[in-house]
């Protein structure tokens, strides 16, 4: 990939969008394009850090190392994500693994290009509104996993790909159909239980499917929820809950 498609590639990214020119094209000179085949484990959790990626194509995985050789699910990723920050925010060890879910092709950013923004102030800035971000989605996915009923659970993980891989088609979000063993180990429950909430999600005409896409009613799926759906890119208001706020049925 030459420097201008990288740098095109660069400015979908949230963090790095608000870039000067120069500072553009200086991250878009260090990055590297790299490939993954399906399966591929890009890096491994407690693994060293020394890169941060951009997700240009494919989709991937972040998991956790489980018991007795499981793996717990904790976001599929869509380009343009930003991938592997974290670790390098303090020199420290992955936090998840990252496997690739179908071929992926990625931007190898050095943690040397990395942290010659982070002189920046307003760069900076950016970076830790980000980092407070995802410590957030933690907290909810720790409440959601341990407080909400299946249903919920699996509602909540559906809003999480839209936000990650959503896109609008009139009044409904859509996204390519999630396999009902992923939504099972985002939601830390079996697959049965996935199938049986999806059809009440179904039957509530919260949502509706076909073989490759699943539609999402916006406005339904939000009262049900109490918090904000939408895509990557979108700005969600700074009022709105993080995660669902009234009593839970």
């Amino acid at each position: 990939m030459d420097k201008n498609t990288a740098a095109n590639v660069l400015k979908t990214v949230p963090l790095f969008a608000g870039l000067p020119i120069p500072d553009l094209e200086a991250l878009a000179a260090g990055a590297r394009l790299v490939s993954f085949k399906k399966g591929a484990r890009i890096f491994e959790e407690g693994a060293p850090a020394d890169c941060c990626y951009v997700l240009t194509s494919g989709k991937a995985r972040v998991v956790l190392s489980g018991s007795s050789g499981t793996e717990i699910l904790l976001q599929i990723l869509a380009p343009p994500a930003l991938i592997g920050e974290i670790a390098l925010l303090d020199n420290s060890t992955r936090s998840a693994s990252l496997v690739a879910s179908e071929p992926c092709h990625l931007l190898r950013i050095p943690a040397a290009t990395l942290q010659a923004l982070r002189k920046d102030r307003e760069f900076e800035d950016r970076l830790i509104r980000g980092l407070i971000r995802i410590l957030r989605a933690s907290e909810d996915r720790v409440r959601v996993i341990t407080t909400f009923p299946a249903v919920k659970r699996v509602a909540w993980c559906l809003g999480r790909i839209v936000r990650a891989s959503g896109r609008r088609e009139g009044a409904a979000l859509i996204i390519d159909k999630p396999a009902q063993h992923d939504l099972a180990e985002m939601a830390g429950c079996t697959r049965e239980t996935v199938s049986r909430a999806l059809q009440v999600l179904r039957r509530r005409k919260y949502v509706s499917w076909d073989d490759d896409v699943m539609h999402i009613d916006v406005e339904a799926m939000q009262r049900y929820l109490t918090t904000e759906l939408s895509v990557a890119g979108e700005h969600r208001h700074p009022d709105m809950p993080h995660t669902e706020n009234r009593e839970l049925k």
